[in-house]
């Protein structure tokens, strides 16, 4: 009798089975499964996207089930989030103050620097904070 093995695969994360051999079981369009005919399997993710990020588990049921596990990083650009930032044009009387503000999003969350134009140093005046 000729044992016949079948692969899945998982996103382990989400507690989520993707495939059985070769049927996608998520209802998800951009996941898809084939194999070489031999030995080796692929699992498919097109136009991938944010929370496809995690570990993904390729397992066979043989007994005791063996598994390989690989993690999946998902880097995503940086973007000044406009909505959440100070107008990119603002007027201010000499001596008042002003609060500036730059909000990006990205992975790995991106570092932000404020500098001018003109290349002279940004003076804060810390002792006015919270007056």
């Amino acid at each position: 009798m000729i044992a016949l093995f079948q692969v899945a695969w998982l996103h382990v994360g989400r507690q989520m089975l993707l495939t059985i051999h070769t049927h996608v079981v998520v209802k998800i369009p951009r996941f898809s499964v084939s194999y070489d005919k031999q030995k080796t399997w692929f699992l498919r993710i097109q136009n991938v996207q944010q929370n496809d990020r995690g570990y993904y588990m390729c397992q066979v049921n043989t007994v005791p089930m063996i598994s390989q596990v690989g993690y999946l990083q998902v880097v995503v650009p940086p973007n000044i989030v406009d909505s959440m930032s100070s107008e990119s044009t603002v007027a201010v009387k000499e001596h008042q103050n002003i609060t500036l503000t730059c909000k990006a999003e990205g992975y790995p969350e991106p570092t932000m620097m404020w500098r001018r134009e003109d290349g002279q140093s940004i003076l804060i005046d810390r002792r006015s904070k919270g007056q």
